[in-house]
Parts: structure tokens; sequence; C-alpha cells
């Protein structure tokens, strides 16, 4: 088969989110496929760390850079002499129109649950760009089973249309004694801390969790203050507002921002935490939890659907609109036994979601659809 990717969104230096699916999903068919060929259709050069070019693996970058997926990319493929079996998308936006059959990945559909999270342009998009890329697509990849629901439920799609490829990740970084010193020295981290993984965005429900904190400190079994909670990510919508509650509270030295973490930085805060918390109010799939479990720290999480069908009982699960329960349970989380307990459940759950598997389920996907 001959099957194009918009390899757009991995070729940024600073990936998040989606970006790094992407750059690992790329590594992994390029690892494991020397049988299908792979066009990777891209805006600018090809970043150095991207996939090498190989007999079965191509870069192509065409412009023009506005409109790309409307324009400059439709066109080329209507005129090109390489006659794609499918066009493959790492994100929700499909060449349209498109002379090749289509699929997009659907991360999440979180923009119809806040859509204040985005600027006009960007949810125009979301909204627009994936609901045509949804009604012409000959087939869609869902990361959860949470996300194929959604899609049914959202936009009356065909189940049988829709496969789900799980995300993956890395291995954790190797972290010795003194890289752990110097991230903790330069987040100014000196107290055994709760972690939060993500940008600071209203289905996050950091508000939420800094209260938790807050509570969780004035009681007896937290040892006083002798704890501190870090945010790790780029500041965003509810900065203000977070930063008032801090105030409120008296926590300018409880609750530590680091704003954008290098992937050292990220592995040796994943490992030296006494646990994540990931409170979210909605999520598409959750991998902060897995990369925590893959570091043997235990993991909280707020009982929603994608994050109960990724993690299912190897965390322990809060109610992310009652503070109550997330205070219980950062208590419940310092005992040592359970503690143990769930770091061995979730050593098990995280070996599941690995970019090879994602890789695995895609390349099984294209040969479906011969």
């Amino acid at each position: 088969m001959i099957i194009g990717i918009d390899g757009n969104e991995a070729n940024l230096k600073n990936r998040v989110g989606v970006g790094q699916f992407a750059y690992h999903i790329l590594w992994a068919l390029h690892r494991l496929d020397h049988h299908n060929q792979y066009y990777i259709y891209l805006k600018e050069k090809a970043l150095k760390d991207l996939p090498p070019h190989h007999k079965n693996w191509h870069y192509i970058q065409i412009g023009p850079k506005a409109f790309w997926t409307k324009i400059a990319l439709p066109l080329h493929l209507l005129t090109t002499n390489i006659k794609l079996d499918y066009f493959y998308s790492l994100s929700h936006y499909s060449p349209s129109p498109s002379s090749v059959p289509t699929i997009p990945t659907i991360h999440d559909i979180g923009y119809l649950q806040y859509p204040a999270q985005f600027t006009k342009k960007d949810l125009y998009q979301l909204v627009n760009w994936t609901k045509k890329s949804l009604s012409q697509a000959r087939h869609v990849v869902a990361v959860s089973q949470f996300t194929k629901n959604e899609l049914i439920n959202t936009y009356h799609l065909n189940p049988d249309k829709i496969s789900i490829v799980y995300n993956g990740t890395n291995k954790p970084l190797p972290i010795s004694k003194n890289i752990s010193q110097k991230t903790l020295q330069k987040f100014k981290i000196t107290s055994p801390y709760f972690l939060a993984v993500g940008t600071l965005k209203p289905n996050k429900n950091y508000p939420f969790l800094i209260q938790a904190f807050s509570s969780f400190l004035k009681l007896p079994s937290s040892k006083g203050l002798n704890y501190q909670l870090v945010i790790a990510g780029k500041k965003g919508w509810l900065y203000d507002d977070i930063a008032k509650i801090i105030t409120d509270n008296n926590l300018q030295t409880q609750v530590i921002f680091t704003d954008y973490i290098t992937e050292t930085e990220k592995w040796a805060l994943y490992k030296n935490a006494t646990a994540l918390v990931i409170p979210s109010t909605y999520e598409g799939f959750g991998i902060p939890a897995i990369e925590s479990q893959k570091s043997h720290t235990p993991v909280i999480a707020a009982n929603i659907p994608a994050l109960k069908e990724v993690l299912e009982s190897s965390a322990l699960f809060i109610d992310p609109y009652k503070i109550k329960t997330l205070e219980k349970a950062m208590v419940k989380i310092l005992d040592e036994n359970y503690r143990n307990t769930l770091i061995k459940l979730g050593d098990a759950q995280s070996k599941k979601f690995t970019w090879t598997n994602s890789a695995r389920q895609l390349i099984s996907l294209f040969s479906k659809l011969r």
C-alpha cells in the first residue's frame, strides 16, 4: 500500500499533546513497517530528529503554508504522480477536498465541552474542519473507546467506521541522583510533592486541585506544611484565577508552576513525586497517568470515563467535583503499603500502552482497509 501522512504536528521543536503522539507514531511506523510505502507531507523542511528517509519512507515539502490542508495539500494530491491508497492524518484535520480516501485521528472532542478554552479561530477550525474531516473520512481513528463513543453519539458515525488505536508512552529516561537534584533545585522544590502535568486550562480542574491541596495541608495527617504541589505545564487560560486562589490561601511557597519542561525534567518530576494527580473533568486519554505509572509513581485520578478506561483498577479515583474526595485521597496515598500496591498495579497496567503497540494497531488497520 502507499500511504500519505500529514506529519506537521510531529515537525515541531517543542512537542506537546498531539505533537508527541505524532512524533512517536511516525518513529514506530518507520521502525516496524518496511512493507508499505509512506509519504510524509510537510509545510516546512523535516527536522533532523524525525525518522530518516529510506526506500519506503519519503518526505515531501509543499506550500504555501496558509490554508495548507485546504489548498496546497489537496491540489498536490490531485496532480501528483504518486497515487496514494489512503491519506492518514495524525490530527483531526484531513486534506479537504481530497482525491484520496482519508483517515483522520480524533483525540477528543473537548472543544465542544469547553469552547472557551480556544481562540475564535482555533474553535472555528476545530468545530468545522473536524466535522468536515469526519463527514468525508473513509475511516476514523479514535484514541480510546470513550472518544469513539463520543464520535458515535455526537456525529452519529457508524461504529464500524471507527477503530481504536490507543496512545502509547515512552520508557522513562534514566534519571540519576544528580539530574533529580538539579531539577528539584531549578523549580525550588524542597519538600515531598504532589505532581500535576498539563497546560493550565479549564478541563484540567486546577482550581479544584489547589483548593483540595490547601485543605490537605491543614490536616494533621499531612504532617503540617511539609508538602508542595508542582504543576508542570504551560501557563494558560486560568493562570490569573489560579494565582488569586494561591494568594488567598497563602500558598505562594507551596504551589509551584514550572511552565514548559524538557523531557528529562518531566521524567525527573515523575520519579520524585509522592503521586501524580489528574483531577480533570474531561480527558480523551490521559497520557501523564501512564507515564507516571511507568516511573513507579502512583496516580490519583478523576473518576471520568476515559481515565477509568485507561487506568482500570490501577489508580485511586476521586470525584472531580468534591474537594473532600481528593483531600482524603492525598492522605490515603501516603500509606506505604497502599502506595506499593498501587505502584505494582500501575506498573502492570502501563505495560499495555507502548508506541510499538499503537503502530501495530495502525498497520493492522491499513491492512484491513486494503
